[in-house]
């Protein structure tokens, strides 16, 4: 301190006499590892592999002194332009002694190093140490209590025995033969979901460590409700083990081997770029502007996607390279002459659909960085990766559509498809930044000639951003690893969210495949704080374009709070929607409003309430067939109250009531995501208990009462109504459905 200019002998005396210099804790791993899942239940939040990654750095933090710029824009909310200031400031003023001392580094936001400054510590890489560490997890899920009996599996074992009774009573028009072969294949998949109705879902998780080169993991879980045999284990035959989980990953992991930064051996996962080449993650995370990069082993739920063989990381000099190989069984939609359709993500999956083929993956993606030579967080990139399958997609409507049905098969996105055994990638990215503004891009094309390509660009300061992203994604453009910047899934509004107009319900599954939907768009986002009190915490505008049908959607939201004191905020949020989708005759445009008014305060230190209002919504093209209705609405009001007993016990509770006319209602709750139907009440309670420094307990139950209204059922005249089977005498008359789901679910995790 005697260097600092103007600063004397008598200011130093001063000073010394009142502070005292507390070294920090050694070895207590962060309190937020208990909450870090959580983000999960945030609106446009990460998805389980960043969140996973995240909880190792809390436990593990990534040494500073020797970080790059390539690490630290994968951390929670870390911009490219935060992660190369604090790369410039390492590699031209040296190490520093303090993470405090990058706060007031150029160019680094005070959000980008408040969000940093948990995941990053300044302890040095030591690589002689053999120091162990590791952690076990274990999870008994009862049911999340969020699916109901309509959206869960309750509701596809309804829709498969409709499919059933509509064969045997001749409501479809099959040959004799095919009628007999789907009545069978059915009926066998009826009884196989049955079996997992009500499964009790559970994960045993290890991870282990020997210094800064060494890792090691095993996963064996099963999903609620979920069927079992994929995974790691999946050729081998061991007995009753094989029926108990359907994901079962492990890996072995070496890092810092001189210009081998990190090999993997075993499941992991891996995203480049802006994830148009490859993102093996089971999850699109819409209008996400976050995404993890890099090489990570993969311990998460994912199954369809998940890669098993072998990766590295490369780094000599300016040169970051990285290659991978994967064989892992997919599951295929299968025709009834077992010839594989198209690729599906099935949460509901039976023996049909089960590993029908064997999916090889090999790649590589070089950067060359030219940080230094150029603004630290520049660098040129190339990629190529090849998919292939053991047997041939063949992709036919005739597999999926009933017949002589009422409903037209109209499919672009399907239709495009094309059959064979592999596709082809090649990718091109780009990245600079120029003091407070970062500019990105990448091109990806497949071999049937088909692109995607996407540029983004972001200015910052500490309190105002500005985020740019434009994307265009090709209708042929089929890559099962794009997990680009998106508003919609590829198959979203399209006749696979129909089970009833398929061969096979469960192949509308099919809905949910995690690749963005064939569009072109430019995306706006900011934030800005006008004054102490008043801030503009995220407003978006996206206007994009379904190349499909050509239809022109948008989406704008706003977001302001307002502080009137440190404690208490208010805030409300604003959202308009318009999205075209085609039809039979013509094409059908929504119109969504929806507004959220929301306080939080903490009434005390160990207090956190928060209160949600919302009331929403849709304007709908007239439809003679269905009244003409025009108009949908639905709202609810949520209470959540969080008190901390101690530092390290703390319980979590909720309420929302909530009233629909026909718009759902989705809410984000503990550590997830709620879709709310017909009227209702729920509430949950959630204890988060650190029972020591190396053992934390997560316990949540939850109980939701759903009410659906069958109205317009009752007919008076005698000859026009509905009866009961079996009992013609009685009418069927209006009645109200009314579904209970329990929710209990477990964690406890003991680290050392």
């Amino acid at each position: 301190m005697m260097d600092i200019e103007s600063f004397t002998p008598e200011d130093l005396q001063w000073l010394r006499d009142r502070c005292n210099v507390v070294p920090p804790d050694e070895g207590r791993i962060s309190s937020q590892v208990m909450s870090i899942m959580e983000r999960l239940a945030t609106e446009d939040g990460p998805g389980d592999a960043a969140v996973d990654m995240w909880e190792h750095y809390l436990i593990r933090p990534l040494p500073i002194n020797s970080a790059t710029s390539w690490q630290l824009r994968s951390l929670d909310r870390v911009s490219l332009v935060d992660a190369a200031a604090v790369e410039r400031r390492l590699r031209t003023l040296g190490d520093v002694s303090s993470v405090t001392s990058l706060r007031n580094a150029d160019n680094v936001s005070y959000y980008g190093w408040r969000n940093m400054r948990d995941f990053v510590s300044i302890r040095e890489l030591d690589l002689s140490s053999m120091e162990f560490f590791g952690g076990y997890r274990i999870v008994v899920d009862g049911g999340d209590g969020r699916s109901t009996e309509e959206d869960g599996i309750g509701g596809m074992l309804d829709n498969v025995r409709s499919a059933i009774e509509d064969i045997e009573t001749g409501g479809r028009d099959y040959t004799e033969a095919d009628s007999i072969a789907w009545l069978n294949r059915l009926n066998s998949e009826y009884t196989e979901l049955l079996a997992t109705d009500n499964a009790t879902g559970w994960e045993h998780r290890v991870r282990i460590g020997f210094g800064d080169r060494l890792r090691g993991g095993l996963r064996l879980s099963r999903g609620r409700s979920s069927t079992a045999g994929f995974g790691l284990f999946r050729d081998m035959d061991l007995g009753d083990l094989n029926d108990r989980f359907d994901v079962a990953k492990a890996y072995v992991s070496m890092d810092n081997l001189g210009a081998v930064s990190k090999v993997v051996l075993g499941n992991y996962n891996i995203s480049l770029g802006q994830g148009l080449m490859v993102n093996n993650t089971d999850e699109l995370m819409y209008r996400s502007t976050y995404r993890t990069f890099g090489l990570y082993p993969d311990l998460t739920s994912t199954r369809q996607f998940a890669f098993t063989g072998g990766a590295m990381e490369l780094r000599t000099g300016p040169f970051l390279g990285y290659g991978f190989f994967s064989s892992a069984s997919r599951d295929a939609v299968t025709d009834l002459d077992s010839v594989p359709n198209i690729l599906i993500m099935a949460p509901f999956r039976t023996h049909p659909y089960a590993s029908v083929l064997t999916e090889t993956v090999i790649g590589g993606y070089g950067y060359y960085d030219m940080g230094g030579l150029l603004p630290y967080g520049t660098a040129l990139g190339a990629g190529y990766m090849n998919v292939s399958w053991s047997d041939s997609l063949v992709p036919e409507a005739a597999a999926l559509d009933i017949p002589g049905d009422a409903e037209a098969w109209d499919c672009p996105e399907y239709d495009v498809l094309t059959a064979g055994s592999s596709m082809n990638f090649i990718g091109l990215s780009a990245q600079t930044v120029l003091d407070n503004v970062s500019i990105e891009g990448e091109f990806v094309r497949q071999d049937n000639e088909a692109i995607a390509a996407l540029a983004r660009a972001r200015w910052q300061n500490d309190y105002f951003y500005l985020l740019g992203i434009w994307r265009h994604y090709d209708l042929g453009y089929s890559n099962p690893y794009h997990r680009g910047f998106a508003e919609q899934t590829r198959f979203d509004d399209t006749i696979f969210e129909k089970p009833y107009y398929l061969n096979d319900p469960l192949a509308s599954q099919l809905a949910e495949w995690p690749v963005p939907k064939p569009e072109e768009g430019l995306y706006i986002e900011s934030r800005f704080q006008l004054s102490r009190q008043v801030t503009f915490t995220k407003v978006y505008l996206d206007v994009w374009r379904s190349l499909a049908w050509g239809f022109d959607n948008y989406r704008f939201q706003g977001e302001v709070e307002y502080r009137p004191d440190f404690p208490v905020r208010f805030r409300l949020k604003c959202k308009y929607q318009e999205k075209t989708k085609m039809h039979d005759v013509i094409p059908t445009t929504s119109r969504t409003t929806e507004y959220t008014f929301r306080t939080f305060f903490l009434p005390s230190g160990s207090d956190y309430f928060d209160i949600q209002l919302r009331f929403g919504m849709v304007g709908l093209t007239p439809n003679p067939l269905y009244g003409d209705d025009r108009l949908m609405t639905g709202g609810y009001l949520s209470a959540r109250w969080e008190h901390n007993f101690t530092e390290n016990f703390s319980v979590l509770g909720g309420s929302t009531l909530w009233t629909t006319d026909g718009m759902s209602q989705w809410e984000f709750e503990d550590t997830g995501i709620d879709f709310l139907d017909g009227d209702g009440t729920k509430f949950y309670v959630t204890l988060k208990n650190n029972l020591s420094d190396n053992l934390q307990l997560r316990f949540r139950i939850l109980r939701k009462d759903t009410f659906y209204p069958r109205n317009g059922l009752y007919r008076p005249d005698p000859d026009d109504s509905f009866y009961y089977e079996g009992d013609p005498a009685s009418p069927v008359r209006d009645f109200v459905d009314h579904v209970t789901d329990y929710g209990i679910r477990c964690q406890l995790d003991f680290r050392w």
